[in-house]
């Protein structure tokens, strides 16, 4: 039989664990310590999160996937002549977007340590739904180009916001396969977004609002009273859990695991940590796969639905045919992220990943055979989207403080997102249909995110690999020892931290 510990009403950052075990023992339930009573309250602890926290992100990222990729589907339905864009205008738009995004990153996560998530993310999801609806107003490139710019600047919360939330609620362990639930709505909304233009483009042609003006519309208003019901149910942290959603005893446990997730760190924002972020030496890895991955789905989501119009099919035909590729990605997205969990290897499964991507870019670039072209358009889908999820994943498990893991995965989001620019100018319609130019360097960055994961899984598991030689094996830091190490400086240098390889 286990044995029972008092549940402490503490925020999930209290370290005085003496102190906090004096307060009104008698009126305090019991949870054990370990054992199957415990097991049980874990688990439904978990299916609760899973089915409340996990999915009403992906319904976000859904929504932001969907405001930010439906400009493809819109040039189908002929926003280019309609706004009468010439030359590089379509490309410059898109880059806007990126533009916003990238500027925002650190500002958002300086914000996003001062208000809760709720209030950042639903102000934001409000103000980005108000642009995106705002684009089916523009009349001139200008127009369309500062909207998607401002898009850019207010998705950035839900981006980075969203995976450092998953962090507070989840093991280093337990994130891929929650991340990939949540990123998986990406490729949900490229195939959900292709229905909805579809059957726009159908149905709606006619109707006095132009085709891609009520496209913009109908996927941006659900997304402003989305942000309004964010502020009521989005949950900010484990000690904030609902008396109606968790029993006192699960809220414990939840406050439990986030320290056990190395959530302990005190401050609102410690400068020291930010230093540590902006020059780990990981985050430059990070970086590079990042923008390895990012230039390619950058393009791969902007001009999916033209490369298969290109293929042969007629516009409409076209909007429909997008739908399996992003299908295919959400299924082995799910897969690979689980097995990730599974066996707590994160770099191999990058690298066989962006192999998959490469494989798929070789069919598209050396043959004009539509069969080898749409399998190779599924393929890039496949090896592109699981790498975002592993990505949050790793930089999430190998940082130690809320602030340094936040200012990694801004800087990870940041170069990133940057890059993505290049994504947007590599498609120009002169090297249509057969696209050696894009093709040519999506391969090429590809390849540079297979090198640099294996390096990287090198170098972490010989560090872990000295640490282990050192220091033998490495037992669970208690929140007391976890807010010393943060409060040296130490953070994942600590001789009992170990690496997600």
């Amino acid at each position: 039989m286990s044995k029972p510990t008092k549940v402490e009403e503490t925020t999930f950052l209290e370290t005085d664990e003496s102190s906090a075990s004096e307060k009104s023992l008698d009126s305090k339930p019991y949870v054990p310590e370990s054992g199957p009573e415990r097991d049980a309250i874990v688990k439904r602890l978990k299916f609760k999160l899973d089915m409340r926290l996990v999915p009403y992100l992906a319904v976000l990222y859904l929504f932001s996937s969907l405001d930010r990729g439906n400009i493809g589907n819109a040039r189908l339905a002929h926003l280019e002549k309609d706004l009468n864009l010439k030359g590089n205008d379509f490309y410059n738009a898109l880059s806007f977007f990126y533009f916003g995004y990238t500027i925002a990153q650190v500002p958002t996560m300086f914000i996003f340590k001062k208000v809760t998530p709720s209030v950042l993310i639903g102000i934001t999801m409000v103000l980005w739904g108000v642009c995106s609806t705002c684009m089916a107003a523009t009349t001139n490139h200008s127009g369309l180009m500062a909207t998607r710019f401002f898009l850019g600047i207010f998705e950035a919360g839900v981006g980075i916001g969203a995976p450092t939330i998953i962090s507070f609620f989840y093991m280093r362990s337990e994130l891929a396969w929650r991340q990939a639930i949540y990123y998986g709505a990406s490729t949900f909304a490229g195939a959900f977004g292709g229905l909805v233009a579809y059957g726009v483009s159908k149905n709606l042609a006619n109707e006095s609002l132009a085709p891609w003006k009520l496209l913009f519309i109908i996927e941006g208003i659900p997304t402003i009273f989305l942000g309004i019901l964010t502020f009521f149910l989005l949950p900010n942290a484990p000690d904030k859990l609902e008396n109606w959603f968790v029993t006192p005893q699960e809220r414990q446990v939840a406050v439990e695991r986030a320290r056990q997730g190395y959530n302990t760190d005190t401050s609102l924002l410690d400068k020291r940590q930010l230093i540590a972020a902006f020059t780990d030496w990981k985050n430059l890895f990070h970086c590079l796969i990042y923008i390895g991955v990012n230039i390619p789905t950058a393009s791969y989501q902007a001009f999916l639905p033209t490369i298969i119009r290109l293929m042969g099919y007629t516009e409409a035909k076209a909007q429909l045919m997008t739908v399996p590729p992003y299908a295919c990605a959400l299924v082995f997205l799910l897969l690979v992220s689980w097995n990730s969990d599974r066996t707590k290897l994160r770099g191999f499964h990058v690298f066989f990943c962006a192999l998959i991507a490469c494989v798929g870019y070789i069919l598209l670039i050396s043959t004009d055979k539509l069969g080898c072209n749409y399998a190779g358009a599924c393929l890039v889908a496949m090896g592109l989207y699981p790498i975002i999820p592993l990505m949050l994943s790793w930089v999430s498990n190998n940082n130690l403080g809320h602030t340094k893991r936040a200012i990694s995965l801004a800087i990870m989001n940041m170069f990133g997102q940057c890059f993505a620019t290049v994504g947007t100018q590599i498609f120009k319609d002169k090297t249509a249909p057969r696209f050696f130019m894009g093709y040519g360097i999506c391969i090429a960055f590809m390849g540079l995110t297979m090198v640099v994961s294996l390096v990287f899984t090198y170098l972490l598991r010989r560090e872990n690999a000295r640490r282990q030689e050192e220091f033998g094996d490495p037992r669970p830091l208690t929140a007391t020892e976890q807010v010393d190490i943060i409060e040296k400086g130490v953070y994942d240098k600590h001789p009992g931290f170990r690496y997600f390889i």
